[in-house]
């Protein structure tokens, strides 16, 4: 805002003038008509000395946060505050500034907070099933050993559609159990975590099913399949397209990145061994990342609504 404010120059001394009511000395002020652009120096014989007009104008840095808050909006003008400094839940606000001072920013996401006691819980039930049903398959019974892995010959001529299950519980070695309880537990704490039982066991579980009963499909009748493998890499590929389109902390190359260099360290083999099935593994990734989109599509809105935003 701008006020004017204009300074009585000093009537010369000694000069007396008239009015109405008799002789009395008072100062005159001129009424200029609008304020002089240079200041005048010069002795005016009249009137004396010319003082100009004096510009009391408040003014603001660029990009701060005062302003003439009292001033009506005019027509189509928003209003907000030029500089917005807050933090915020979920989506965007309507409203908020989109201005080179203020950028919003994702400073964290459901990622960002760490898994609790119920995410540690589901790992441990999950290789306690795993120990328990591959001891069995070791040293349980023959008869009750052989009904645990699946093939085609089992699962589609003869109907026995659980071992879709106890094939994935059962393990060749102790080895084969290790290597697979190392990455399971990984995976299980942070999807568990992030995501809760909806993703692990309820979608996971009969999607990897599913993604063994497509495997044999491709082997002949008498291949029997046991293992882990194929839900191990449905929930890397699961966690992996989440991570893409959950994690907007960071850019979405950085993300890209990051997905194919724990993809080429970790998921891809380094030598070829007869007895593993890479054909499961590769299904079980494309189940994953299919389950990872259908997810984040059925529950998008309460993804983001984890998300917490900040403006600078």
């Amino acid at each position: 805002m701008t006020f004017w404010r204009r300074r009585k120059p000093k009537w010369p001394s000694g000069e007396v003038r008239s009015d109405p009511f008799g002789e009395g000395r008072f100062r005159e002020v001129p009424e200029p008509e609008a304020p002089p652009e240079e200041e005048w120096t010069d002795p005016d014989p009249e009137y004396g000395i010319h003082e100009p007009w004096e510009n009391d104008e408040f003014t603001q840095p660029e990009g701060s946060d005062s302003g003439d808050y009292d001033r009506e909006p005019e027509e189509g003008e928003e209003e907000r505050p030029g500089v917005i400094r807050g933090v915020f839940f979920g989506r965007p606000a309507r409203g908020a500034p989109d201005t080179d001072a203020s950028q919003p920013h994702v400073v964290s996401t459901i990622l960002s907070r760490k898994p609790g006691k119920d995410a540690a819980r589901a790992v441990a039930a999950t290789l306690g099933i795993l120990a328990v049903v591959s001891a069995l398959y070791w040293w349980g019974p023959p008869g009750f050993a052989a009904a645990l892995p699946a093939s085609g010959e089992t699962v589609f001529e003869q109907g026995e559609t659980w071992r879709l299950l106890t094939a994935i519980a059962a393990h060749a070695d102790a080895i084969h159990l290790l290597s697979n309880a190392v990455f399971l537990t990984w995976l299980i704490y942070l999807s568990y975590g992030a995501f809760g039982p909806s993703l692990y066991p309820w979608s996971a579980v009969p999607l990897s099913a599913v993604a063994l009963a497509v495997t044999l499909e491709g082997y002949p009748p008498n291949i029997r399949v046991v293992g882990a493998s194929g839900m191990l890499y449905l929930l890397a590929g699961a966690w992996l397209t989440l991570y893409v389109l959950v994690e907007r902390r960071l850019s979405v190359a950085k993300r890209i990145v990051r997905v194919v260099g724990f993809f080429l360290v970790v998921l891809v083999p380094t030598s070829i061994r007869p007895e593993v099935s890479y054909r499961a593994h590769a299904i079980g990734l494309f189940f994953g990342v299919c389950l990872g989109l259908a997810y984040f599509l059925a529950r998008r809105d309460t993804i983001r609504e984890g998300e917490r935003w900040e403006w600078d």
